[in-house]
């Protein structure tokens, strides 16, 4: 542990002297013509609240990460974007599928909405996505993440938050570009190769983008993985990633529509808890096809129809898998929406949306939605949402005051009320925050738990933000959210799916949030530091920590650094680190079959990626988890499986040519 503090404090030395020898050969405060200052960073309006507010003025605790940090960290795939989010740690479900944990809850299963280009990502049977090589970040504009609930204005599987990625448009490409990565360690020689594509153009009466991504790696180089009952395999073999996704977009005038392809598949071989007796691959189709008009009816009045249609293809195996899963689903998803402002002081969102649900079984065997119609197909599922919110200035403050109703044809009804003031000085902002939010449940559980509600919860947070000085931005948060009804996974191997969901009683967390953001003419340094704890919170034995201030899986102390160092025009030095504090992980079982708790140690993870970009042209090697010590995606929930260990120590290089229209 000594010589990883050693490393960090190397790392503030180099920033430190960075700033020493660029403010000697530089302008004082200088900035380069495409850089924007902190100041000009926090006045840009964020897309995820549906509000023409910014950072310190909208009603939610934000994140926001752009393509500039993505580029220059040499981020492998969202995962290594995620890890620089305080709050955010990434956990295992099971099958080697990888999910988030937010702010001390397990959140993976459809209580954190990840949009795409406002296209929901989240897949209709279960509610999950799955991290690790996925979602396609080389044409990634900027991305959006409100850490807190969003159920007011995007519904049921944004109680814990919203994940929104915002790709570049046709104007923003202007032309076509090209991206490699391949990366390897000590253990395997390709553990990721991804090749990516975008291209784009525009005018002043249409702009037209495609961006896509092929490749291949493995979730894990472990060659002696050992689950809880003794038994071991090869990672390195059997942990095989594959993603393929498009994404299209065509907009003239008001009318824009959208198609995302994505197509990922998942070697699996560490099962629930016992490893399988051979490897299965499992595939993941989705397909999202989505157009809308923007119809503005004056300056002060703006109406948006929309259609949106969704199918998926989850956990697809064949009939030879150790775990056989072969259902499809279908949504049909029409919706309007208002935005006016009546005046300089008053704006209103409002809207009502539905969907229409279907799923299909294709075997093996009849009758498999036994809750829903007791055939292969499931009968009619559908939702209709109504909401509101409106943004009053008044005094200096922001008041905002909004609400959603749902009501779904079986598990009923869902009441999301929220109020937020917020409050900017010149130097200092405030913003005062409650909001109910709810958990709709997914298809699958309904076909298993035809009883079953939607878990609701209530979540009070206080931020403020301090302007140092010029170059210097502190934001603390606190907040306290408390589960009720939590729907929990309950297992079962006499269920298809291993297993049932119920509703159970509470759980939740609280603690505060520290970010600290800082640039200079010779770079920047964004520094985050996330407390929770969930004592007398969290009171599920299912997701609680013997010491019982602690979830399964998810550190209460974690804090996260990276940094962008200017050496010379184009050439740039970029330090990452990640302080994960000691957890709690089901190890292993004792001769009863009991579980068996294990304290694991605090973690730390130090990244660096030298990277030279001129013109067009950009090249970066990187030097992944340094220490070897392989980021542990630990099950958040008491199921079974040991930690998955992720790749160890990996050297990476990236390569982007793009040729101008």
């Amino acid at each position: 542990m000594t010589n990883k503090f050693l490393l960090l404090s190397l790392f503030v030395l180099c920033l430190w002297l960075a700033n020493r020898t660029y403010a000697q050969t530089s302008p004082k405060d200088s900035v380069g013509i495409h850089e924007m200052s902190l100041e000009d960073l926090m006045k840009i309006p964020i897309q995820v609240s549906k509000s023409n507010l910014n950072i310190r003025e909208v009603p939610s605790v934000i994140s926001v990460i752009t393509r500039d940090q993505i580029l220059n960290m040499g981020a492998r795939d969202l995962i290594d974007i995620l890890n620089q989010v305080p709050g955010f740690t990434l956990g295992l479900d099971g099958l080697g599928l990888v999910g988030l944990g937010v702010r001390g809850n397990w959140a993976h299963e459809g209580k954190l909405l990840l949009l795409i280009d406002g296209q929901e990502a989240n897949d209709l049977l279960f509610g999950t996505n799955h991290f690790g090589l996925h979602y396609d970040i080389n044409n990634i504009d900027r991305i959006e993440i409100i850490r807190g609930p969003g159920s007011a204005i995007y519904g049921g599987y944004a109680e814990l938050g919203v994940i929104s990625i915002i790709t570049r448009k046709g104007k923003d490409i202007r032309g076509i570009g090209v991206n490699g990565l391949y990366a390897g360690t000590s253990h395997a020689s390709a553990t990721k190769a991804v090749a990516s594509f975008s291209l784009g153009n525009a005018n002043d009466k249409i702009d037209y983008s495609l961006s896509g991504q092929y490749g291949q790696g493995l979730r894990s180089d472990d060659k002696a993985y050992t689950d809880i009952f003794g038994g071991t395999t090869d990672l390195s073999k059997n942990s095989r990633l594959r993603p393929f996704t498009l994404n299209g977009s065509f907009s003239a005038g008001g009318f824009s529509a959208r198609v995302l392809i994505d197509k990922y598949q998942l070697e699996t071989i560490d099962g629930f808890d016992a490893i399988f007796p051979k490897s299965d691959l499992q595939k993941f189709t989705y397909v999202i096809t989505d157009a809308k008009y923007n119809w503005k009816v004056s300056d002060k009045l703006q109406i948006t129809p929309r259609m949106n249609m969704r199918y998926g293809s989850p956990y697809n195996t064949s009939a030879e898998s150790s775990f056989i899963y072969l259902v499809e689903s279908r949504r049909l998803a029409p919706s309007i929406n208002m935005n006016w402002t009546p005046s300089d002081k008053v704006s209103i969102v409002a809207g009502a949306d539905s969907y229409f649900d279907h799923a299909k079984s294709n075997g093996p065997g009849t009758g498999y939605f036994v809750n829903l119609g007791g055939t292969n197909e499931t009968s009619p599922l559908y939702d209709i949402g109504l909401f509101a919110q409106g943004v009053i200035k008044t005094g200096g403050f922001n008041i905002t005051l909004g609400s959603r109703y749902d009501h779904h044809n079986l598990f009923g009804s869902a009441f999301s009320p929220r109020i937020g003031i917020t409050k900017v000085f010149e130097k200092i902002h405030f913003k005062a925050l409650y909001s109910r939010a709810f958990r709709a449940p997914a298809i699958e559980y309904l076909n298993y738990s035809p009883n079953i509600k939607p878990e609701k919860a209530g979540v009070a947070e206080i931020e403020l933000g301090v302007k140092l000085n010029e170059q210097l931005w502190l934001t603390g948060n606190f907040f306290h959210m408390l589960i009720d009804g939590p729907i929990i996974f309950q297992p079962d191997t006499s269920i298809p799916i291993g297993g049932y969901y119920a509703n159970q009683s509470k759980t939740g967390s609280m603690g505060f949030e520290l970010s600290l953001q800082a640039k200079y003419s010779w770079g920047y340094v964004n520094a985050n530091y996330a407390y929770y704890t969930a004592k007398d919170l969290n009171l599920q034995p299912t997701y609680l920590a013997p010491d019982n201030s602690q979830s399964l899986g998810l550190p209460s102390n974690r804090i996260n650094m990276s940094g962008h160092i200017k050496i010379v025009y184009g050439l740039s030095l970029n330090p990452s680190v990640n302080l994960l504090g000691s957890r709690y992980a089901i190890t292993t079982s004792d001769a009863g079959g009991a579980y068996v708790y294990t304290k694991l140690n605090s973690e730390f993870f130090a990244n660096l990626f030298l990277r030279y970009s001129k013109d067009n042209f950009s090249i970066g090697f990187g030097a992944f988890d340094i220490f070897d010590q392989r980021q542990k995606f630990v099950q958040a929930y008491a199921a079974g499986h040991a930690p998955l260990p992720g790749v160890g120590r990996e050297f990476s290089v990236r390569v982007g040519y793009k040729l101008d229209f």
